[in-house]
This record gives C-alpha cells, structure tokens and sequence, in this order.
C-alpha cells in the first residue's frame, strides 16, 4: 500500500511538472520565436530537468570539469541520464530515432532540440553529424551516447566511431563521462533504473517512481582537445571510463 500511495503521489507530481514545462516551452520558447534557437532550448531543457529530477526524488552530483563546448561521450543506462546530463550541461542530444516514438519521453526530447539518428542508416548518420558544428558554435555540447544502446550499469560496450568525425574535421574537443546511480535496498537499479534489454517503458516507469529514493552521480573524465582519429579516440574515451565505472564499483569485472 505505501508502494502504491507513492508511485501516486510521484506519478502526479511527475505530470504536473511535465505539463508546466510545455506551458513554459509554449511562452518562453515558442512564443518567443526561439523555437529554432538551441541555446534557448538548452536553457528550457536544463530548467526543467532540475525541476522534474526533484519531482522523481533524484539527488544528482557531479564531479569533474563540466566541458563548455564541444561533444560529450557518456555512457547510457536509463532515460534518466538525459536528465541527469541535462541538469548540469546546456546540452543538444544525439538519440537513436526509436526514442522519438516513446511516450513523454520522445515528445519532450523533440521539443529540447534532439537529433534523432538512425544508425542502420549511414548518411543519416552523416547527416546528424554535420548538423553538430552548428550546436557547437553556439557554445553548446552536443551529446552523444557511443556505446549505442542502454545497458544494466555492469559492462561498457564498445563504442561506435562514426559520431566523432565532427570533432576530428572540425578540430572540436570530446570528453568523456560516466553516470550511475544508486538505490537503497531492497530496490535494485538493474530494475528500478536502468532501462535496458526488451523492458516496456510504462512497467519501468512504475518501478522507477516506487523507488524511495535515487542517487544520481555524473563524472566528466578526459577531454581530447583536439582529436586526429575516430576510432582511436573513441578507445582511449572507452578505456576512460572503464576505469571510472571501476573505481565507482559498478563493473562486473
């Protein structure tokens, strides 16, 4: 029972802070003609990460030097992370195309300004791409989730390329980064949290908000400022993080 009164109560406060955040978007975006302009989105964005993480019980910390501009490489284990990274960087997102499809999510993430990518696609792929320089010269970070694909927090899947050629041509930095998060017992965050494998988005969301509380922590790891090698840098970032995921504890191995 005290589950249920809980998932109610967040549900409702969850909700309300989604419709205040469109109200917002429609008289501080729209209206305001800036329903083009990105950095007026990652303003809105960023706002109302903050305000929605507080309606969900989400404590978010981060360590490291935030970078001001350039592409972001993190590592990607629920739809929360967007919020997380969101609520400390005024960011545009490079998502896979299915998101856009997702309920309240793949709305709010077309409202922010996304990029939506399909990856089976090559010149799609070049076309998101090439969009990156304009992000980036308006002093944003574009953000990027290499490993392709959301996992239960334990491993860190290779990391694909073809995203970081902008940085390469275009002399742009990329840092790396990690976010994880943590739940009391008897919760766990392979369930609660992470959003990975064939889950449905509504039973996740369910679990998620009859969770207590949740930590959530960003790390930025290393920044190469000026990238000669896709691949290579998209190694060197991995191998990065690996070994912040494995001091945070949450490797298998």
């Amino acid at each position: 029972m005290k589950k249920t009164l809980r998932v109610i109560r967040k549900f409702f406060r969850f909700s309300r802070e989604i419709l205040r955040a469109v109200l917002d978007y429609r008289r501080s975006v729209r209206k305001a003609g800036l329903h083009e302009d990105y950095p007026a989105k990652a303003e809105w964005l960023q706002r109302w990460s903050r305000r929605v993480l507080k309606s969900l019980d989400v404590e978010w910390s981060c360590e490291g030097k935030i970078p001001e501009r350039g592409i972001l490489a993190s590592t990607h284990v629920s739809y929360l992370d967007v919020l997380v990274i969101a609520a400390q960087v005024k960011t545009v997102f490079v998502s896979k195309s299915q998101v856009r499809k997702w309920p309240i999510v793949g709305w709010v993430t077309s409202l922010a300004g996304t990029l939506y990518v399909s990856r089976e696609h090559r010149g799609d792929v070049k076309r998101v791409a090439e969009a990156f320089g304009a992000v980036i010269e308006k002093g944003l970070v574009a953000v990027v989730f290499p490993e392709g694909t959301s996992t239960d927090s334990h491993e860190i899947r290779p990391f694909y390329s073809s995203l970081f050629e902008p940085a390469v041509e275009g002399g742009f930095p990329i840092t790396g980064a990690w976010v994880g998060y943590k739940v009391p017992e008897p919760y766990r965050i392979e369930s609660h949290v992470c959003f990975w494998g064939d889950m449905g988005f509504v039973p996740h969301l369910i679990r998620l908000m009859s969770t207590p509380k949740i930590e959530a922590k960003l790390v930025f790891g290393k920044t190469l400022e000026k990238p000669e090698n896709r691949k290579e840098a998209a190694r060197v970032l991995r191998e990065d993080v690996i070994g912040i995921a494995r001091a945070e504890g949450y490797l298998n191995s």
